[in-house]
């Protein structure tokens, strides 16, 4: 059995349960404001570890079927139409005022995409602008859901220059796919581009060899995607790595690269790409 929680005035929730009536989903609706009240908490304590709490509080809709928890509209309904398929495409929400980000178009099977337009395209039909995110693979995901509509604003990840980008995302990968999707991303409604400076394992032995992203590497994105696009006005966004959250044991003897070493950086980009910027702290 399906047991929902929700709070009133939830569009999210609101939403969610749209879903399930439509599918013909049984569940229990929980307002946590009213009758459902001492279930929420009672549920709260026993998954205290799996429920998140963000700035804002705990977002609704909460779903649990007895084996799983999802949490967030777009996890909800990714669940309830895929069941876990879907996971490596939709992620959690960070986000408020009527928009859903966590959709991650590079994570997940091609194959899927499908179910994903699915997904996305009842959660925007019924009130969410959705944005998305991409490192450059899929690209043919990502042109799908450009046709469709589903997709309202974009932030491209872009790793490294080519000749590095096999080794910041960790796979082997076609230069064509990556130039494909930053011709893509300036089609959407909004778009960014976006690099964080991030360490490189220059060559693999014991100790490997690791060094940040230089100056330079960042030109040379910047000049990849002036090429791509055919403008030197692009929103392009610099952003420091975050090394204390960074699970990796080989960075671990790294020092943290301080705020002003981005200026460098910024210098660097601006030669081909003028409106480059630097994540604020």
């Amino acid at each position: 059995m399906n047991t929902i929680y929700t709070a009133p005035g939830c569009s999210r929730c609101r939403i969610a349960k749209m879903f399930m009536d439509e599918r013909g989903i049984a569940y229990e609706d929980n307002d946590i404001k009213g009758a459902g009240k001492d279930a929420f908490g009672q549920f709260y304590r026993d998954n205290r570890s799996i429920v998140v709490r963000g700035k804002e509080g705990i977002e609704f809709p909460i779903l649990t079927d007895g084996k799983t928890v999802r949490q967030g509209v777009g996890l909800v309904i990714a669940y309830l139409h895929q069941g876990t398929s879907l996971d490596s495409f939709i992620g959690r929400n960070e986000l408020s005022h009527g928009w859903m980000n966590g959709i991650h178009v590079s994570g997940g099977n091609p194959l899927l995409v499908d179910e994903l337009v699915a997904v996305l395209s009842f959660i925007k039909k019924n009130g969410l602008n959705l944005q998305l995110d991409t490192d450059g693979r899929n690209a043919c995901v990502l042109q799908r859901l450009l046709e469709l509509g589903s997709g309202d604003r974009i932030l491209m990840n872009v790793k490294g220059p080519l000749h590095l980008y096999g080794r910041m995302v960790g796979e082997e990968v076609d230069p064509v796919e990556i130039k494909k999707t930053i011709a893509l991303v300036t089609k959407f409604p909004e778009y960014k581009f976006q690099t964080t400076i991030a360490p490189v394992v220059r060559e693999e032995g014991n100790p490997p060899r690791i060094s940040y992203l230089t100056p330079e590497e960042i030109g040379e994105i910047a000049r990849l995607i002036h090429e791509v696009t055919g403008s030197y006005k692009q929103p392009y966004l610099l952003r420091l790595f975050a090394l204390e959250a960074c699970a990796d044991e080989r960075l671990k003897s790294l020092e943290k690269l301080p705020h002003n070493a981005l200026f460098s950086y910024r210098s660097a980009a601006r030669r081909e790409q003028v409106l480059t910027d630097i994540e604020k702290t």
